[in-house]
Order: structure tokens, then sequence, then C-alpha cells
């Protein structure tokens, strides 16, 4: 078919309304030709109205001549504006010499000053054209239409050649169609006749598959019933003959064992099958106690002989062992058996005890095996022996407990929650068959009491022959630590070990506690004639404060809470001072008043200062402050007393006090004013030079705050006086020196 820009140019021109036109591709602008009023198409647009002008009218000869004549140069090749001019000029002579164009040529005319050559359709049009159009003359011009149509026939029929290959396969495509659809149609027939001569027996066929199905589905059913409710030989094999090992394959076909049992018990509970259940149940019973009894052999096998390594491993790594792994698995499984299950454990407890006693044995006499030295080469340091048996004692008994709840695994949970409950449970456990489990606490007590009585045997023979207080209350703390430490690892208050470390802290602390009794009554037999000259802490009492100070630096260590620790040392204190102190006040009771208030200030002073470094000792501190600040008090009267009597002031003061107030000053001869100036000129004296305020007996108290304390105060009671002396002499103008005065010579 043509190209649509040159089907639409040998269609007609373009809508009536046109703007100017513009100059053809390659003329300048300008060089279009003028014909008639307002618009000015191209050379080739009028080309193509005057062709088709020529070929229809001939009463327009003249006018085509003109137009030819002035349009003979094809458009767009150069041709200068005045030919353009020319042939306009001709074409209007052309029209206004004929005797009248006719209506179709002047339609024809206006259509081509209508057409628009500028737009794209145009432009390719005339570029397609240009294909074929070869010269610009009158005859093809005359014959463009017919040159397009001939070039649209041709296209036309390259199209339908194209197409005919095209219909040939789709005729014999139709053939071969109308071919398969009769051999359809005899297959059909065929069909349906063979369908009816083979209708019975595929009737026959369906009523044997469906009876078929019908079977498969007992079977299938049949086999899930006894995959459920019957043990296969094999497994009975395995379970009962003791030929076979305790592996995987035998606890596998005793789970599968206790699965039918189960399945027969569900049974019973929901179907109703009495019958069937029942007789699963009693078939299946002497097989599961023939498994049990072979379990309990097994682990009876393995508590004799070389095969009890097996029960006394005791480290993670070594629990998690094959055989360990094994042996737990048996006991978790005669949990159901209460009787087999309370023998083994025991059998293996048993075993267990000797190993740990003789690993103990070694340790103390060869070391351990991890390179350590025996502990018996620390026998000389009793408190290094006790705390290393302990510490390996500790050791072992938790790595035990850990080891027997790994293998007594549920009865061991249970037991342990039972006794941490709120109340107070058995010490036996229920199991699922109303039997009695043996509790595991007992269990564990019963392997660690072979420890508990080497032990004690070795640590009686040490503090026999102790005589150390320190050495001995080292030893009672390290049996109190331990004690806390061994409830801690074992969760237990009443644990054998616990107790045993309890008992012998006791035994240990009253030992304690008799050797300072017995200190005392050395201290108490040997009263009479006893005669401290310096008036110091004698030395029993300073052996006594220092053992003390040991015994608190110790203490100071212990694990005890803080708000029991008062009560609790109270004992040591009262075992320690008291006596000493009704010995020193004993003593201080064959002493002169003065020496004896100076003897018993050091002796409790002495006592009071380990106390003060310890905040559990604030109540003993404070009765030794107490005591401190009445022998002060007495002591610094007396010497107060001693210094107003030596100075004279004293009996000056005394008839001062006893005068009557109506009798003058100077008749009272201890008040005249002669011997009352001589008194106070040698007080005067004896403040610049300090003979008089000299006190041997101050210099002797040890402690510098406490001769401190007792200076003051005799001097505020010395000023005291001289004050109240003073102002009652005052009268008679003897006194040179003021009280304060005095006060502070006296400071």
């Amino acid at each position: 078919p043509p190209c649509r820009p040159c089907a639409a140019l040998a269609a007609g021109p373009a809508p009536p309304s046109v703007p100017p036109m513009s100059a053809p591709l390659g003329m300048p602008p300008g060089s279009v030709p003028a014909l008639g009023g307002a618009g000015t198409p191209t050379a080739a647009v009028a080309l193509s109205a005057l062709s088709a002008a020529e070929g229809r009218s001939a009463s327009g000869g003249a006018l085509g001549s003109s137009a030819a004549a002035g349009l003979g140069a094809k458009p767009g090749f150069g041709n200068s504006g005045a030919t353009g001019a020319a042939g306009a000029t001709g074409a209007a002579a052309g029209a206004a010499g004929a005797a009248g164009p006719s209506a179709h040529l002047t339609k024809k005319i206006q259509k081509a000053l209508t057409l628009r050559v500028d737009s794209q359709t145009s432009r390719e049009g005339l570029k397609c054209l240009s294909g074929f159009f070869d010269e610009n003359s009158v005859q093809t011009r005359r014959n463009l239409r017919t040159t397009i149509e001939g070039q649209n026939l041709m296209l036309h029929k390259e199209f339908v050649d194209s197409f005919s290959k095209l219909d040939s396969h789709i005729e014999s495509l139709d053939k071969l169609v109308n071919a398969l659809d009769g051999a359809c149609d005899r297959a059909a027939s065929q069909l349906r006749q063979s369908k009816s001569d083979t209708q019975p027996i595929l009737e026959k066929a369906s009523s044997l598959r469906n009876e078929s199905k019908a079977i498969d589905d007992k079977k299938e059913v049949l086999s899930h019933f006894l995959a459920k409710f019957r043990l296969s030989e094999n497994d009975t094999q395995l379970v009962r003959s003791g030929d076979t090992p305790l592996d995987e394959e035998f606890f596998c076909a005793f789970e599968r064992l206790e699965q039918v049992r189960k399945n027969a018990r569900q049974l019973l509970n929901t179907c109703g099958q009495q019958t069937s259940g029942v007789d699963i149940l009693h078939e299946t019973s002497e097989i599961l106690e023939a498994s049990y009894e072979r379990m309990f052999v097994w682990v009876q096998q393995q508590c004799r002989g070389a095969k009890s390594s097996v029960v006394t491993k005791t480290s993670t790594s070594e629990l998690d062992g094959p055989a360990c792994a094994v042996l737990k698995r048996v006991l978790a499984l005669l949990i159901e058996r209460p009787v087999y299950f309370n023998h083994c454990v025991r059998d293996i407890s048993r075993v267990r005890r000797q190993a740990l006693v003789t690993r103990f044995f070694e340790a103390l006499s060869q070391g351990d095996s991890s390179g350590a030295r025996p502990i018996e080469l620390q026998a000389c340091d009793p408190v290094r022996y006790v705390g290393d048996m302990l510490a390996w004692i500790h050791e072992h008994a938790a790595a035990e407990r850990e080891a027997l709840a790994t293998l007594m695994g549920r009865a061991a949970t249970s037991s342990s929650a039972g006794a941490g409950a709120a109340e107070p449970s058995p010490s036996s456990l229920l199991s699922e068959a109303g039997s009695t489990l043996v509790s595991f606490d007992d269990i564990l007590d019963f392997t660690l009491e072979g420890l508990a009585q080497s032990f004690g045997t070795r640590v009686k023979q040490v503090l026999e022959s102790q005589t150390s207080i320190v050495v001995v209350y080292k030893v009672a703390q390290v049996f109190s630590f331990f004690a806390r430490t061994l409830q801690e690892a074992l969760k237990r208050v009443d644990a054998g070990l616990v107790v045993t470390c309890r008992d012998l802290h006791s035994r240990t602390y009253q030992a304690f506690l008799d050797m300072w009794e017995r200190q005392a009554q050395r201290l108490r037999q040997g009263v009479t004639g006893v005669y401290i000259s310096e008036l110091g802490a004698p030395p029993f009492v300073m052996e006594a404060v220092n053992t003390l100070s040991e015994v608190l630096s110790i203490y100071e260590m212990a694990p005890v809470p803080a708000e029991e620790r008062e009560v609790d040392f109270l004992p040591v204190l009262s075992a320690a001072f008291d006596p000493l102190l009704n010995h020193c006040q004993q003593v201080a009771a064959m002493m002169d008043p003065s020496d004896a208030q100076v003897f018993l200030t050091n002796c409790i002073a002495a006592m009071q200062g380990p106390l003060k470094k310890h905040a559990f000792t604030a109540q003993r501190v404070a009765m030794y402050t107490s005591l401190l600040d009445d022998h002060v008090k007495l002591l610094v009267s007396s010497q107060a007393a001693a210094v107003l009597s030596k100075l004279g002031l004293a009996e000056r003061l005394q008839a001062l006090r006893t005068k009557a107030p109506e009798t003058p000053l100077s008749s009272v001869p201890e008040l005249h004013p002669v011997s009352l100036a001589a008194t106070l000129r040698s007080f005067y004296n004896s403040l610049f030079t300090g003979g008089a305020l000299t006190l041997p007996a101050l210099e002797r108290i040890g402690n510098r705050s406490l001769r401190a304390e007792v200076r003051s105060g005799i001097a505020k009671l010395v000023a005291s006086a001289y004050e109240e002396l003073y102002m009652g002499v005052k009268e008679l103008d003897v006194a040179t020196h003021t009280p304060d005065q005095v006060r502070t010579l006296l400071e």
C-alpha cells in the first residue's frame, strides 16, 4: 500500500484554514510565486492541482498553458521571484479569458490554494513521491494520480503474493485437522464398543479393588495395633537375655516395652477393652520384671571387683563417660522398683565411701594426685594441719555430693527439694509405686562418714598435746569456718560433716575457755605476798592482754555477722579479763591507797587498750571506761588533798570553812595575816619552782592521756581551793596573785 503521506497528497488538500506558506525547501524566502489573494501555495501543490484540471476540463487549456508556462520549472530549484510572478499573471489572464471556468475547476483550485505543504505529513509525502516521480513535466503531472494508484496496485499485488504460501499451508492444515477429526470419531466409536464389552469385567475389578482396600486397611490397623501393644521378639530377647550388654539397644527396647504398657493402660482407661488391656499387661509384666532384675544384677556386678572403678568416678568428665552414662540410666529406671534402687544406691555408697577414705589416707601420707605435698608434713603446725585436712575434705565432699546427685538423678533432686521445703519432710521419698526410696541425705552422710571418723581421730591427737591458748582458739575458729563452708557446700544444716565440725568447734572452744580458767586459778593461788613496786601493769596482765589481742585479731576475720559478734565474743572476754581484774583488785588491796589507785588504773588501761580497736567489744570498753573514771576521780581527789596539805593550804581552808561568821579573820590563828602571808609566799614559790606540785605517783601512770587527765584534775582542785581561800581572806590583803593567775601557772 502507498505510504500515508502519498495517499493524503493524492486524496486532496488540507482543511480550508491555511496560514501563510513559507518558501519550499531550498528556496530563499520571498521566492514563492504569488497566486491570487491571501494564500500563496508552493509550485508542487500548484503542479498537482493543474495536472488534475488538465485531465478533466478542455476549457481550461489556456489557463493550463499559461500555468505551465509560468511554472515550467520544478519548485525549489532556484527560480527567481519574477518568474513566479509572471506565471501567476498568466494564470490569471487565462482564467479571465475563459468563457467561465466550471465550478469543479474552481473548487480544485481552492483546494490547491488551501493545501498546507509545510506540515510533516506533506513533507513526508513529497519525499515518498520523489522516489518514483522522475520528471516534472505536464504529462507526468497529469498522470500523477495514475502513477500513485499504479504504485498502490503493485504493492497490493506483492502483499497478495506474499500471503499465497500461507494460504496453501492453512489449506493443508485444514485437511489434516479433518483427517484427525475422522480418526477421533472412529476411535470414539471403537471405545464405546469396548466399554460396553468390558463393563462386567470393570465392575468385578472395582469390587475386588474395594475388597483389597478394606483388607489393606485392616492389615494397617492390625500392624499399628501390634506395634503399639506388642513387643517384638528381638526386643524381648534384648531386655531379658543376660548375654547382651546394657547398651543403647537395650534401653531403646526397654522404652518400647514401657510404651507398650502405657498404651495398654490407656486402652483400659479410655476404650473399655478390659480383656485386651489386661492380657497385654499380664504378658509384658514378666518381661518388665526380668529387665529390672537384669539391671539390678548389672549394678551389683559394677560394685564388685575391678569393675567398681565405674561407680567411684568423681569428676564431671568421668561421670559423663559411656560407662557412667549407662549407670545413671540404669539407676533412673530402677527408681520404679524402690527395693532394687535402694540396694544399688547403698552398695554404690559403700564402694564410694571406701574409695574416699583411701584417697584421704593417700593425701595424708603420700600427697594428692595433683602434686600436693602430704598433709602429715604439717602435723607440727596444728592450725595448718587441721586446715589442710578440712580443705581437702571440703573439696571432696562437694564433689561427692555432686557425683551422688548426678548418679541418683530424680531421687536426689526430689529429696533435696523436700529438705528445703518450709515444712519438715521425712528422710525417705515415696516412689510412684508407693514404696519408700532411700534419702539422698542419708546416702551422702553414710558416704562421708568414713572421712569424719578418720579426721576426728587425728584432731584429738593434735589437741591433746597442745598448750597454747592462741593455737587452740585458732583451731576452734578453723572448725567454725569450715562448719559454715561445709553447710553451704552440702546444703544441709544437719549434714554429718557439718555436725562433726560443730562438735569439734564446741569442744575446742570449751578447751580454750578451760585454759583461761586454769590460768585464773593459778593467779588466785599466787595472790599472797604479791606486791608490785613499780605500780605498772604486771607481766601476767600484759601476757593476758597480748594473748587476747591475738585472739581479737583472729576473731575479727571470722565469718560471724556483725550483730552477733558482741554476744558471741563476750564469753571469751569474761574468761580472759574478769579473773584477771579480780586478781588485780586483790593485789591492790594490799597496797597504799594512792598506789592502789595508780596500779588499778594502769591495769585497767592495759586491758582496755586492745578492746578499743574492735567494734564488737564496745560494751566491755564502756565498762572499763567507767572503772577508769572512778579510779581517776579518787586519785585526783587524794593527790590534790596531799598537795594542799603539803603546802599548808588545807589547814587554812579548814579554819576558814569552820570559822563563825561574826568571828574576825585576824582572831583565827590559822588565818593570822603574818602566818597566812608566809604560807601564801611558800605556795607562790612552789608554783614557780614546781616543787610542791611534783607528784611521783602520777609519773607511774603508764597511759599518757590518763596521766594528763589526772594532772589537770589536781590543778583544777588546787586552783578552786586557792580561789576559795583568796575570796575568804581578801579583806586581809595578803594574797598577791589572783585566782586566774594561779590557774594559769598551774596549767
